[in-house]
């Protein structure tokens, strides 16, 4: 429940700068319901995505953090494509979104924030190379 909350608020914020950059169809409401289900997309989908790459052997490595990015870049075509999905169920017209390669890029560039945020926390982040918290005894 504590992911699903995080990350729910989470695409809230992202669905505000999403809803600015995507092209309209009309009603600024639904305009930001579109933008909130990619949004929660990214967030809520790319969680898992993360947490199915950290259960890699050697995800910490140098190599570990190419196939880590190569990761996050197919996740975010997943994620992508599950939003489009979503939307087109809605009733909405994709034809206006960015093209699909674009989600890939997306979710490397959002988990590169998350990662500096968590950084800027002192949590395990990709840039530390860490993993989990180390407990002090």
């Amino acid at each position: 429940m504590k992911d699903l909350t995080r990350n729910t608020l989470l695409a809230v914020l992202l669905a505000l700068v999403i809803s600015a950059a995507l092209p309209g169809q009309g009603n600024p409401a639904w305009d930001f319901l579109d933008a909130f289900t990619i949004a929660f997309s990214f967030t809520y989908v790319g969680h898992w995505v993360e947490v199915l790459l950290l259960k890699i052997p050697g995800i910490d490595t140098a190599g570990g953090r190419v196939v880590r990015m190569l990761g996050w870049f197919a996740g975010g075509l997943w994620c992508y494509v599950l939003a489009r999905w979503a939307l087109v169920a809605y009733g909405r017209d994709t034809s206006a979104l960015p093209s699909l390669i674009w989600g890939g890029f997306f979710f490397v560039a959002l988990q590169f924030v998350v990662h500096a945020f968590l950084q800027a926390r002192g949590k395990p982040n990709f840039y530390s190379g860490r993993l989990q918290e180390v407990s002090v005894r």
